[in-house]
């Protein structure tokens, strides 16, 4: 009885690491949702209406790219994030002609909307 309780313990031991080394790793990163044609629309209306300043950058703003931490971001727009839960964190700035969306976590940009 002694021989199958060991037996036991050392299966449930095997077991529990084997569940274990299947769960670390490098997490998978999941990629920005990006805003709807409807959403986006709705951004731009409000860059209009709060006479959102541009931003200046000493390069292009690209997809991708990290915003400099000495750059304002904006809150999108409530009507924006109410549908879609996955983007109430984005915020944006105004660039030019464009709308840049941002993760301000990573103040990387997500989306460029043109305007």
């Amino acid at each position: 009885m002694i021989a199958l309780g060991r037996a036991t313990v050392l299966a449930a031991l095997l077991m529990t690491s084997a569940a274990v080394a299947q769960t670390e790793g490098t997490p998978i990163e999941t990629p920005p949702v990006p805003l709807p044609p409807e959403k986006q629309a709705i951004v731009k209306e409000q860059a209009r209406r709060e006479e959102v300043p541009e931003a200046h950058l000493a390069k292009q703003v690209t997809v991708g790219m990290v915003v400099p931490d000495n750059i304002a971001l904006w809150t999108l727009p409530q009507d924006s994030v109410s549908e879609v839960p996955a983007v109430t964190s984005y915020k944006f700035l105004l660039i030019g002609k464009s709308i840049a969306v941002v993760d301000p976590e990573s103040r990387k940009v997500i989306q460029i909307i043109p305007n």
